[in-house]
């Protein structure tokens, strides 16, 4: 007897919505319209409409997600008195019971103390499932990002099937489903703002926070902008593997230790080393060091206080999410023959740390995480683009996170680097992306009278290789396609009174400051800049009687420092036109600028040494803390639009490392914009 061929396993994946690109949906507060119908975009090997359909029909559930105090709401009910208590009673441990199973994985001890109770915090509780009806289904082909239909957000790219970000997956279909929300959901949404859901789907797949229904009107709202966080599971590390080398190096042979540092330092003046580099550690190491993953952990938690009070409806996530992509604990064999996979990526980091799942591992120094009880949106970032590590003891990039010199050296035989793969690029880098937080590069979502613009500026740009070579490198920026979509949105989504809010990580506008203006192609006129940025506060040039004019920076600063390469002038002038705010991340600083339109126009060089050519800068550009100026609706309408950079949530700039752990939050009243200020986790 002849055993048959295995037959191939087909696959259906759904793309959108997803993580970091989820679907909003509307319900009223009097929670009437229990009934919502949704659109889906699936991948497939399918390539028959009515056998696509079978395979995904039965497949799909909606899980609802509830927070930890409603959850204890829930179960921990006081004690049923009067008519039919015994059954009410029998009821709630079958509750308790069925609660305790799922997220604590035993129904033994349903006395839990406090302690075990806080312990709940850390995952969000998963409700009963929801079974949506398939609707419809049909083809969906594969549309330019640059076509007026892409506006609706729900049409695939091109580059999944070029860059084979599904292997050999290449049929895309919509599919709308139809769903009325249980009494359970309706319960939670007479506390909550909104519900988060997690779709399951076929192929045992989950698209985590992916949808959500909103009581918003989208009139008074609050989200927070967070950027560069670099994430990494070697951060984790970090901490434990410094504090043993740094006890074990000097208990063991301090000559020795002392040694391995002054040649890593090159100290050649004789003093005594043993005290230089001893003074280094005076404050304790786990008081100094910045971890970016805790760095989010925290973020998360202080982002879940705010859900709870119904203050915050989502997050905008602008790029360098990763430090860079492949686990620096792969060899580098595996690493350089590219045979790595999601699992082995800081992308499952990422998603990790959103959901709280723990680590196999556990490491020294790392805090407690929860789940993210709120849903985000996300572009990528120039670091997102690199898959391989680099060496922390570069431009002391170590200061970076808190380390001196000589803990530096503890890292070096694990996460040593060489030069020319730490700045590698690849699309390899963004699979686990594409595939498991957002498949989409460009999109925008509409809430009422606001436009969210979420665009990818790219990786890094050696068009410009001053600004690569001085560490702040430019970003390549947008293309002709990107630019036809904004056109696009103008011409049939964006109204006079539409508040447009743009998101990118490559900031719009950027100045090098003080220390790269003396430069010959900064040269203005007859001399060389010398001035600071902050001697062009508009506040203190009003203060000091002179004209408005004096305080303009777009004629005496390169605006374009280390900002977007391609088509600078055009985003600029999409800021100016259309946006009420611009947000950006990249340069790990926050600086703010106000743009007008100019009487006399100014001009740059768009990438020297190598291209001369001057562009027109389409905008009057004014400095200062316009977020700290302007603090309600009237103001900010009158003086904008604004053109931010948030710090870095992760870690801190090269000027200032205390910048660590910002977010901006912004609110809107009466459909207007009234505050977009920053905060900062530990302050």
């Amino acid at each position: 007897m002849t055993t048959p061929a295995l037959e191939k396993i087909s696959k259906s994946i759904l793309i959108n919505p997803n993580l970091g690109h989820p679907s909003i949906l509307k319900i009223n507060n009097k929670l009437k319209n229990k009934d919502f119908q949704v659109h889906f975009l699936f991948i497939s090997d399918h390539y028959d409409l009515e056998t696509f359909t079978k395979s995904i029909q039965n497949q799909i559930s909606l899980v609802p997600l509830y927070d930890y105090k409603w959850s204890y709401k829930l179960i921990f009910v006081k004690k049923p008195k009067g008519l039919f208590s015994k059954w009410r009673e029998k009821r709630a441990k079958k509750k308790r019971r069925k609660f305790f199973e799922g997220i604590l994985k035993t129904g033994k001890d349903l006395d839990i103390n406090l302690k075990r109770l806080k312990e709940l915090k850390s995952r969000l509780h998963r409700g009963d499932p929801i079974f949506p009806k398939v609707i419809n289904v049909e083809n969906s082909s594969i549309i330019p990002i640059q076509n007026v239909s892409t506006t609706n957000n729900l049409n695939p790219q091109e580059f999944l099937i070029k860059n084979h970000v599904f292997g050999e997956l290449n049929k895309f279909y919509k599919v709308t489903i139809e769903f009325t929300l249980n009494k359970e959901v309706l319960k939670f949404l007479k506390e909550r703002n909104f519900v988060m859901f997690d779709v399951y789907s076929a192929n045992h797949q989950i698209n985590y926070h992916s949808l959500v229904i909103s009581k918003q009107k989208w009139e008074d709202f609050t989200f927070v902008h967070a950027t560069d966080l670099h994430l990494a599971e070697r951060n984790d590390k970090i901490y434990g593997i410094v504090k043993k080398w740094t006890e074990s190096s000097i208990k063991e042979n301090v000559d020795d230790f002392f040694e391995t540092v002054r040649k890593k330092l090159k100290i050649k003046k004789k003093i005594k080393k043993e005290e230089s580099i001893l003074s280094e550690m005076k404050i304790p190491l786990r008081k100094r060091l910045i971890n970016p993953n805790n760095q989010f952990r925290r973020f998360i938690k202080l982002m879940n206080r705010k859900v709870l009070k119904n203050e915050l409806d989502f997050i905008v996530i602008t790029g360098d999410i990763v430090d860079y992509t492949v686990l620096s604990r792969l060899s580098k064999k595996l690493r350089k023959s590219n045979e790595f996979n999601y699992d082995d990526s800081n992308w499952l980091t990422f998603k990790n740390t959103i959901l709280n799942i723990p680590s196999k591992e556990k490491f020294k120094g790392v805090v407690r995480g929860e789940e993210l009880n709120c849903p985000i949106f996300t572009t990528l970032g120039n670091h997102d683009y690199r898959p391989f590590h680099y060496d922390l003891t570069w431009a002391e990039m170590y200061k970076k996170i808190g380390l001196n010199a000589s803990e530096a050296i503890a890292l070096n035989e694990l996460f040593s680097a060489s030069p020319i793969t730490a700045l590698t690029k690849t699309s390899l880098a963004l699979k686990g992306y594409l595939t498991e937080i957002n498949s989409s590069f460009d999109f925008s979502i509409k809430l009422g009278n606001n436009l969210f613009i979420i665009l990818n500026t790219g990786s890094d740009s050696f068009k410009n290789v001053r600004d690569l070579i001085t560490g702040h490198p430019s970003v390549t920026g947008v293309s002709y396609k990107q630019i036809k979509y904004l056109e696009n949105l103008i011409n049939n989504v964006i109204k006079n009174d539409t508040n447009t809010f743009l998101f990118l990580h490559g900031p719009p506008l950027n100045s090098g400051g003080k220390k790269y203006t003396i430069n010959i192609f900064e040269k203005k006129g007859s001399r060389f800049i010398t001035q600071k940025l902050n001697e062009f506060k508009e506040s203190l040039i009003k203060k000091l009687g002179k004209p408005i004019s004096a305080a303009r920076i777009d004629g005496v600063f390169n605006m374009k420092y280390g900002s977007i390469s391609s088509n600078w002038e055009k985003i600029v002038d999409f800021c100016k036109n259309y946006c009420i705010l611009t947000l950006a991340g990249h340069t790990h600083d926050s600086l703010e600028f106000r743009l007008e339109n100019p009487e006399k126009k100014t001009s740059v060089y768009d990438a020297p040494p190598f291209r001369l050519k001057k562009i027109e800068n389409p905008a009057a550009i004014y400095y200062d803390n316009y977020s700290e100026i302007y603090s309600e609706a009237k103001s900010i309408k009158e003086n904008g639009p604004f053109v931010v950079q948030t710090p870095a949530l992760g870690l801190g700039s090269y000027r200032n490392p205390d910048t660590a752990g910002g977010y901006r939050e912004i609110i809107v009243k009466d459909g207007k914009l009234n505050s977009f200020k920053i905060k900062y986790i530990k302050r």
